[in-house]
């Protein structure tokens, strides 16, 4: 059996998104295991991801052996999904704050739209959380407006990066500081490795084969497959590795431009993720002006919907080296001597926080609280706040 080169288009001809369930399937093995949790359709106009798991959970039907633990197959935004939309109200993937949460689950009756998709899909979630005899994982299935190759997305803790490490795909890191209220960043909170993998353009059938192929190396790393036992696994690495055409193995987010209420932003046409960009370069145009990139780097996910507030990000290279070095400094524990440099200060009240004035620390200060495991988590003129990510490897 091998993964398929681009039928995605004729699946999804043959799949209706107007009813799809919250629990698109399951495959549970005799042998305990991990717990691999695959969600597709956040957004509702990314349906590459849904129709990626049907496959894969068929594929495994017909052929189970060799499987231990359990692989769950979960739908995001099933409303915005039969509507073909990002969102009806609000943006599906910027609501996850733990009060937010805990609100909304403790209301009685129906919602309005994402508010009751979040309390059905934080209902699911727990309940496999509740039942998961070991560790589990969680592979967001996403898809973007504009061409470019696949890559994943993580927020940089150990026991994540363990896991997007292995794809064939240049990876992202920082896009959490940028973003919030993401189910990936709520879901690392409690202890899930989350991984988030971006199959490509929403209406490019081949998407769907990337995203099939991503959930198929991770069955193989989180360890419900042993280690590439199935004809699947190899030809997924090799499609994806095929398809990854990137200047940068490793990138972190430097800039994101925001989308306000009602502006009349538009990308300039022919853009591509992980294209060059140049300081000052025209990349988009508002009404009465144009947007031209404030500083040099990579273009990321530009903008080519109608929905959302994400304009466009800028990224730099990570060189590989850096994160063999930050593995080890974290399990040191040297965080506990940074309040002794210039401009850095520990929180009183919060012990993995620190206050970092820009204007009295080292020009490296957030690049150095990053390999030790932090991530920006708020600022003020020129303070920041940076607080540290729970790595559950140490």
């Amino acid at each position: 059996m091998s993964v398929p080169e681009s039928n995605g288009e004729a699946l999804a001809a043959t799949f209706d998104l107007s009813a799809v369930p919250r629990e698109l399937g399951r495959v549970e093995a005799a042998e305990p295991g991990p717990t691999l949790i695959c969600l597709g359709g956040l957004h509702g106009n990314e349906p590459a991801g849904v129709l990626a798991i049907d496959r894969v959970l068929k594929q495994i039907f017909r052929r189970s052996e060799g499987l231990r633990g359990r692989l769950i197959g979960l739908t995001g935004n099933i409303t915005a999904l039969a509507a073909g939309r990002r969102f009806v109200r609000h943006d599906l993937n910027r609501i996850w704050r733990p009060g937010r949460v805990e609100q909304l689950s403790a209301l009685a009756g129906p919602l309005n739209d994402e508010d009751q998709e979040l309390v059905e899909l934080n209902a699911s979630l727990s309940r496999i959380l509740d039942e998961a005899p070991g560790r589990v994982y969680l592979l967001d299935l996403h898809t973007i407006s504009g061409p470019g190759p696949a890559f994943a997305i993580l927020d940089d803790t150990l026991q994540n990066r363990e896991v997007a490490l292995d794809f064939p795909v240049p990876l992202v890191l920082g896009l959490e500081e940028k973003l919030g209220g993401t189910l990936a960043s709520y879901m690392t909170a409690q202890g899930v490795t989350v991984v988030g993998f971006e199959a490509g353009m929403h209406d490019d059938p081949t998407s769907v084969d990337r995203a099939a192929s991503a959930i198929w190396i991770a069955l193989d790393s989180c360890g419900v497959f042993e280690h590439e036992t199935r004809s699947e696994v190899v030809e997924a690495r090799d499609l994806l590795r095929r398809q990854s055409h990137c200047p940068a193995r490793i990138v972190e987010v430097r800039y994101r431009h925001n989308v306000a209420e009602g502006e009349s932003f538009e990308m300039v046409p022919g853009f591509a993720s992980f294209d060059p960009i140049a300081a000052g370069q025209e990349v988009g145009t508002v009404r009465g002006g144009k947007v031209r990139a404030p500083r040099s780097g990579l273009m990321l996910m530009p903008l080519y919907q109608d929905q959302g507030n994400d304009g466009f990000f800028l990224v730099n290279e990570v060189r590989p080296a850096w994160l063999p070095v930050s593995a080890v400094v974290r399990r040191l524990g040297l965080e506990r001597f940074l309040h002794l440099l210039p401009g850095v200060e520990r929180d009183p009240n919060r012990r993995q926080t620190f206050i970092v004035d820009r204007r009295y620390a080292l020009w490296f200060a957030r690049q150095l609280f990053h390999l030790l495991g932090f991530r920006q988590e708020g600022k003020d003129g020129p303070r920041l706040t940076m607080t540290r990510r729970r790595d559950q490897l140490l």
